[in-house]
């Protein structure tokens, strides 16, 4: 039987009782799914409740059917659903295409409407575009899309004109992004993701509107984000209910403010309201995540948990423990995928969360074309990542410089797992990438970075190489030290029952090829 939590149920009261907006500030496990499928039910008039992302929404979904909550009280869905859904009454024939713009560009180029000097940065004009959209440019209150200015602040938020040839074609390449965009927004029946929320803003179009509005994960929004809940909103009577953790506040890198619950008070005149107290980690895992937030707290029932540390090696003896009940986690992937071919190795089934990040991989690997060896990919990898160094650090952008490190670095162990099964091509690469990374890893050992951890949890949490990777020793500015800390919040938090300080596999003693070379002899003699 359900019984609130004091906090839980102030929460409830202002919501069933009150008229103004309110953020629920959730510790991370703090029930707030519960709370929100608990609350919706008995609020007056409509609500939705907005995630960001399909299969969390499916899953609020499912919550409010075992409730018995009928769709026209309270529905789930994520922002670009429901804001198709919406345009889709308009724009009956829209038709999705994640390449218009390229292809808008593409025709250009064909034709020769864009002077040739342009052609090799139309790519960086289609992504400015891409941007501008996610800004609501051109959106009533946001700017107009001639506006060369606002086009100049998005270029230099997001560091896209970083190379000398860029910075001397800006101004023409912010000149063919507005014709880009203008040409976009003319085809109302060819849609790409931005354009899902976009578009129907742009328009104008008439939302099926709500007295009640949920935001889940409140702490990822953006702009058109914003936009979307005020449209959603009954005009008078609407309220804004939500829900998010400013601490675990990790995707600033993707476009999220970082002080999106900050500006949800402002807009909103929101109502501030706490859950401190965990459902999930046990009271020794709670006391270690007050490392990083003080205010988290055990629930009086929680059981006492543990803390421990283990090598990788005392790790593999006690396989049972090994199974979809447990995860190890970490900063960076290059560590996941050496413990993965260390675990392959002993016959230990397990996978790395996120398939999107071995197609960069791929991408990466694959971007020669006049290379098909690994000992070549070796020394174009070396070649670029000297370069990107070369661009990143003197502007201080310390995050491309490892996720560039990161890249370099996990690729290097994929090649040595392609060498030691005699393999030694750059398919054999993409093959091994293809078979250790999936998505929605379940009922076996998942591997997965902090990023990717974000929202599950499991019974034991390996933390892989906490100390040499967290935080990043590329986080330089205040925001990006400030999610630093969040990450490690985030990962200490993802454990139920017991979490480990795992210290990484010890590496492979390679033997030198035999020669005929007498000091190389006696060096080895003497290892």
């Amino acid at each position: 039987m359900y019984v609130p939590s004091p906090q839980q149920a102030a929460v409830q009261q202002e919501a069933w009782n009150g008229t103004g907006s309110i953020i629920v500030i959730a510790v991370a496990g703090a029930g707030k799914s519960t709370t929100i499928v608990r609350t919706v039910g008995e609020m007056r008039g409509s609500s939705i409740i907005l995630s960001f992302g399909a299969k969390i929404s499916k899953e609020m979904k499912g919550k409010l059917e075992q409730l018995g909550i009928d769709w026209k009280k309270a529905e789930s869905s994520t922002c670009h659903a429901i804001a198709l859904r919406n345009y889709r009454k308009t724009f009956p024939k829209v038709r999705i295409d994640d390449e218009k713009v390229g292809r808008i560009s593409a025709d250009w180029v064909d034709n020769a409407k864009i002077e040739p000097s342009l052609v090799p940065h139309v790519s960086v004009a289609c992504q400015l575009v891409g941007l501008a959209k996610q800004s609501g440019l051109g959106i009533e209150g946001q700017g107009h899309i001639d506006d060369t200015s606002i086009w100049e602040d998005i270029a230099e938020h997001f560091d896209l004109f970083d190379e000398e040839p860029l910075q001397k074609k800006a101004s023409d390449i912010i000149d063919l992004a507005i014709l880009l965009l203008k040409e976009s927004n003319k085809n109302p029946d060819v849609i790409d993701f931005n354009d899902m929320i976009y578009l129907p803003l742009l328009y104008k179009i008439k939302f099926w509107q709500f007295e009640n509005v949920w935001i889940d994960e409140a702490q990822d929004t953006n702009t058109v984000r914003r936009l979307l809940v005020k449209a959603l909103m009954k005009p008078g009577t609407g309220r804004v209910i939500a829900v998010g953790d400013p601490h675990q506040a990790i995707f600033g890198f993707t476009g999220a403010d970082n002080d999106s619950l900050d500006i949800i008070q402002q807009e909103f005149g929101a109502k501030v309201m706490p859950l401190t107290v965990t459902y999930r980690c046990p009271k020794n895992v709670v006391k270690f995540a007050q490392t990083w937030v003080n205010h988290i707290e055990a629930h009086p029932s929680a059981p006492e948990g543990k803390i421990s540390s283990e090598t990788f090696e005392k790790m593999i003896t006690v396989r049972d423990r090994l199974n979809g009940d447990a995860a190890i986690i970490c900063r960076n992937t290059r560590p996941l995928v050496t413990a993965a071919f260390a675990l392959i190795r002993e016959k230990i089934p397990c996978r790395i969360e996120g398939r999107d990040i071995g197609n960069s991989l791929k991408k990466l690997a694959t971007r020669w074309k006049s290379i098909s060896t690994i000992p070549e990919l070796e020394d174009k990898l070396e070649d670029w990542l000297e370069k990107e160094k070369e661009r990143w650090l003197p502007k201080k952008k310390m995050s491309k410089v490892q996720e560039a490190e990161d890249k370099v670095e996990t690729l290097k162990v994929v090649m040595d797992a392609c060498r030691d099964d005699k393999q030694d091509s750059i398919a054999a690469v993409t093959a091994y990438i293809d078979n250790i990374f999936a998505d929605d890893v379940k009922g076996i050992l998942t591997l997965c970075t902090i990023h990717r951890s974000k929202g599950r949890e499991w019974k034991r949490v390996y933390w892989l190489d906490r100390l040499n990777t967290c935080p990043s020793k590329y986080a330089s500015m205040p925001w990006e030290k400030e999610q630093e800390v969040n990450l490690q919040y985030v990962a200490a938090t993802r454990a139920m029952e017991e979490l480990i300080d795992l210290y990484p596999p010890l590496p492979k003693v390679k033997v030198p090829p035999a020669n005929d070379n007498k000091q190389t002899v006696a060096a080895t003699k003497a290892a």
